[in-house]
């Protein structure tokens, strides 16, 4: 299991000086996989305690057994972009279009390091088995959000975009009923109606699904299915959707697999009233 997943088995347990930690070394691996708990503590303003307990919640049996994993996990990784980086360099005129490629090439390399076939199944045929599938993005989210509303529609599944506005929201949430399923984007940052969005689709036993990046492992209210993977080695770089647009396909993509005759079928269908349409 990756120290990712290990984390998010445990975020809702975290105490907000863990939490801080855990940002930290998200954010800066390579630092704490080769740095000591006080020295990782010190970044962060907490007592060098905090990092021992943290690593044993994480299942290690202290910062020691943390930091190799850490190593074992994220230093090959950095190694390998490194020299990704000095043969792109030495290959090409260092553009921006040339580096972005690069980029993107490197963080979706990795993908399956985070994000295992099996979950993007999971998460497909919850989401194809759904009496309803209700869709929340919150800022450049929402792209993905609209995505994924209009090839789940093609699907003929009843999909609804969830607003953004807080009391459209409320409305929109007040019909909630079990069978239903909630597909959330969360991107560096959970949006304010992100918590009270996942409460009260657990107490309506509506199903979960958050396709998230490193914040994912640290949000407050875990999924039932969380598919989150770095859109970026570098947490300070520009972050953009190319990663979770692939896990977003992917999982179009398997949901139509699940039901493969009936989605064929569907799109045959919506083709005919296209051309009629038009």
């Amino acid at each position: 299991m990756s120290i990712l997943h290990k984390i998010a088995d445990v975020a809702d347990n975290l105490t907000p000086n863990e939490q801080r930690l855990i940002q930290s070394v998200i954010d800066n691996p390579t630092s704490a996989a080769l740095g000591t708990a006080s020295e990782l503590a010190q970044v962060v303003g907490v007592h060098e305690a905090t990092a021992s307990r943290l690593a044993k919640k994480l299942g290690f049996n202290g910062y020691a057994a943390f930091r190799h994993a850490l190593r074992d996990e994220f230093i090959p990784t950095r190694d390998t972009a490194t020299r990704f980086e000095k043969t792109i360099n030495e290959t090409s005129s260092g553009t921006i279009l040339g580096d972005l490629a690069k980029q993107e090439s490197q963080a979706l390399s990795e993908i399956e390091n985070f994000i295992k076939p099996e979950q993007i199944t999971r998460v497909a045929e919850q989401l194809m088995s759904a009496d309803r599938v209700f869709i929340y993005g919150y800022g450049n989210a929402e792209m993905l959000a609209l995505m994924a509303l209009k090839r789940f529609r093609r699907f003929g599944k009843d999909v609804h975009q969830l607003s953004a506005d807080p009391r459209t929201l409320a409305e929109q949430v007040l019909g909630l009923r079990p069978g239903d399923v909630l597909l959330t984007f969360v991107f560096r940052r959970a949006p304010r109606g992100y918590a009270p969005l996942m409460e009260a689709a657990k107490e309506a036993g509506v199903g979960t699904i958050v396709v998230s990046d490193s914040t994912g492992a640290i949000l407050s209210f875990q999924p039932d299915h969380l598919l989150a993977a770095p859109r970026s080695d570098d947490p300070d770089a520009f972050q953009t959707l190319t990663v979770p647009m692939a896990v977003t396909n992917a999982v179009i993509i398997a949901a139509g697999l699940t039901e493969k005759e009936a989605s064929l079928k569907k799109l045959e269908r919506l083709g005919q009233l296209i051309e009629q349409f038009e």
